[in-house]
């Protein structure tokens, strides 16, 4: 069975960025906190997708092994955003089981999650664990607009 090739989008960040994504976050009007609590419009819940004729594989897919939180959200807003803007439509983000994270779980997937949740509203339709063939609880497969 043979995959797809990479389609050569850049998900790396530059200095730039770091600036663009900083200025973001001091202007954020979001309340710090825990994401469940925050009104509902401006959430997008985990969903289990019950599509059957979901892609056997994602548009692109982005692997954050070894990423600091931070660089990992950073590259996950670059991902989703750059990934939007070429019309791709199934995108995985590989975030790993967390089996190195200690008592904290899957500490990146949580982070990415609470990202999506709280910034993903104009990209995304939902997002959910990823089938079982992509990483199941160690990645998350993102549906875009």
């Amino acid at each position: 069975m043979g995959h797809k090739p990479p389609s050569g989008l850049s998900f790396e960040f530059s200095a730039d960025d770091d600036r663009l994504m900083e200025s973001a976050l001091r202007n954020s009007e979001l309340p710090d906190g825990d994401p469940d609590e925050l009104p509902g419009d401006l959430l997008i819940s985990p969903r289990k997708s019950k599509r059957k004729s979901s892609p056997k594989h994602p548009d692109e897919t982005i692997d954050l092994h070894g990423k600091t939180q931070e660089e990992a959200i950073r590259m996950v807003q670059n991902f989703v955003k750059t990934s939007h803007t070429h019309g791709l439509r199934n995108v995985l983000i590989i975030t790993g089981k967390g089996l190195h994270s200690g008592t904290q779980g899957p500490v990146l997937k949580h982070s990415v999650e609470q990202w999506l949740q709280r910034n993903g509203t104009p990209y995304l339709q939902e997002f959910h664990d990823a089938p079982p063939r992509h990483g199941g609880s160690g990645a998350i497969w993102v549906r875009l607009k």
